[in-house]
């Protein structure tokens, strides 16, 4: 990479991945030539359109140094998962360097500034989201009522129902789609109960109450004694 030094009269100095990293962040850096540095990289990186060109990971790769204690703090404060956070700083670069009017606006602290409000970004939307372990306790439910040693079986073989509802004043409504168990498959389950309770109510009437009290015509019965 070509980078020119602003000094009247004086050649444009090349320099390579390593040499760049140490204009940038080395012990003898320039805050002049940095700038000088920076504004190079991002003009390379713009201009390269290849899919597999390096000058985006050549972005990324410079920018990490001062996005590290970002990640770092956002990871402590707000006890966010490293690789995401990570991940949505490089996400950041890239869609800087994807802008519309990147060329004109985009230098290395807007760069850095951008990439960094995104991770805090992330953090904190991560704390507004309450985890849900519904689907776990519907594996453990399955497993505690699974009979033992078929905890891994194969669901049963069942009758799917649907049911197409009709459509509804606010548009569409979605159809029903039931499973039937096999146990309410079996022929003649319900034919057999409504037969038996049609001949219960054909055969018998309705039962009389049958009044209290002790039968008329009847003598009590005395308890056995001896006579006087």
């Amino acid at each position: 990479m070509t980078v020119p030094t602003g000094t009247e009269g004086a050649e444009p100095v090349r320099l390579t991945a390593a040499e760049t990293h140490e204009a940038l962040y080395g012990p003898g850096s320039d805050p002049q030539f940095a700038d000088a540095v920076w504004k190079e990289v991002l003009r390379t990186a713009l201009s390269d359109l290849a899919p597999h060109g390096a000058g985006k990971l050549l972005v990324i790769w410079l920018a990490l140094p001062r996005l590290t204690m970002t990640v770092h703090r956002v990871c402590t404060r707000l006890r966010a998962d490293r690789s995401d956070v990570e991940a949505e700083t490089v996400l950041a670069l890239l869609e800087e360097l994807a802008a519309p009017d990147a060329a004109n606006r985009l230098s290395g602290s807007t760069l850095i500034h951008a990439a960094r409000t995104k991770a805090w970004r992330f953090a904190r939307d991560g704390l507004r989201e309450l985890p849900s372990t519904q689907v776990e306790r519907i594996a453990q439910d399955r497993a505690l009522t699974a009979p033992d040693g078929e905890a891994d079986a194969p669901a049963e073989e069942g009758l799917d129902v649907r049911v197409d509802r009709p459509d509804g004043p606010a548009g569409l409504r979605a159809p029903l789609r039931l499973r039937v168990r096999p146990e309410h498959l079996r022929k003649g389950t319900f034919a057999d109960t409504d037969d038996v309770t049609r001949d219960r109510s054909t055969r018998h009437g309705p039962r009389k109450k049958r009044p209290s009290g002790r039968r008329v015509g009847t003598r009590p019965v005395r308890p056995a004694g001896r006579r006087a």
